[in-house]
């Protein structure tokens, strides 16, 4: 029996293999209407450089004006015939993300007549690393509701709010893209990590369940989205926390290089992929979890109290 699942998902990465060959040149972001979210720093940073180089023009919204600008400033000098426009706003409140969207379609107007969104891309989080307090359950509730409004209640606002500017133009052949970073902690079983990892689960489960609603309506051909299962990759956030908790190898030799992250993830949203696991051994975990849910879950135990540090 086990051998016909290793060869079934052996199978199922050649398969992948062979779909991520096709892919797009970057050079499709042309004159495309993006909107970054948490652009301040790390994946949302580069990827607003990448879009900047290859003609898009781009929104960046994060919580930290003083980044965000740097990140303009930035752009400009990479690309100094196209507009950048910086929106400050607090993703977990309904209005900051009302506000988002609508000033982005008046951006975008005003540079081509074209109130329409291309891409949005889903990048912003709130991050929490720490033992549950079972003395607090009032704060611990309360951590796990910030998280939640940000990490899903956000992105879910956000996306519903961008969608009927995407479909409004039925005439043009080419979709418009919605990119989803989630993250591979939503299919480990690591206490410290509690919070964050429950608000990436149900980020997969609502746009998995969005992407069927799109294709059950017929907006398949129209909106596509890539939901991105991402592992260790090299930035500030992730810095911050294995300093604190784990040991310096985790950063030097097993997170991924943030620019490249960038462009493998664009490119899965201009290829219309549903999704991505990168690195690509990360899909792995979740047939292991599913397989040997009892082997992973004392892996988990075991990396959580002798690897991370006290």
């Amino acid at each position: 029996m086990l051998h016909i699942i290793f060869f079934l998902i052996i199978s199922l990465l050649i398969i992948k293999f062979f779909f991520l060959c096709n892919v797009p040149s970057l050079s499709k972001l042309q004159g495309k209407n993006v909107i970054i979210t948490g652009a301040s720093t790390g994946i949302g940073e580069e990827m607003a450089y990448i879009c900047a180089k290859n003609g898009a023009n781009i929104v960046i919204a994060s919580r930290r004006t003083d980044l965000l600008e740097k990140v303009a400033s930035k752009c400009k000098n990479i690309s100094p015939n196209r507009l950048i426009k910086v929106i400050t706003c607090d993703l977990k409140h309904e209005k900051d993300c009302e506000k988002l969207i609508n000033l982005s379609v008046e951006f975008f107007n005003e540079i081509d007549n074209k109130p329409e969104i291309d891409m949005l891309i889903l990048n912003h989080a709130m991050s929490l690393f720490e033992h549950m307090d079972f003395n607090n359950p009032k704060l611990m509730i309360e951590k796990l509701r910030d998280i939640t409004m940000s990490n899903l209640i956000g992105f879910a606002t956000l996306s519903h709010l961008t969608i009927p500017y995407m479909i409004s133009n039925s005439s043009k052949r080419e979709f418009k893209s919605i990119i989803v970073l989630s993250s591979l902690m939503s299919t480990i079983s690591l206490g410290m990590s509690w919070a964050y990892s429950t608000s990436k689960a149900a980020i997969n489960s609502y746009f998995s369940s969005l992407n069927e609603e799109l294709e059950y309506q017929e907006f398949q051909n129209q909106i596509k989205i890539t939901l991105c299962h991402l592992g260790s990759i090299n930035t500030i956030t992730m810095r911050s926390h294995t300093d604190k908790y784990f040991p310096k190898l985790l950063v030097d030799y097993i997170a991924l290089n943030a620019e490249v992250t960038a462009k493998i993830i664009l490119q899965s949203g201009l290829n219309g992929q549903k999704e991505l696991w990168y690195p690509s051994y990360g899909i792995l975990l979740r047939y292991a979890y599913g397989i040997f849910p009892g082997i992973m879950r004392k892996i988990g135990f075991c990396i959580q109290k002798y690897l991370i540090k006290k």
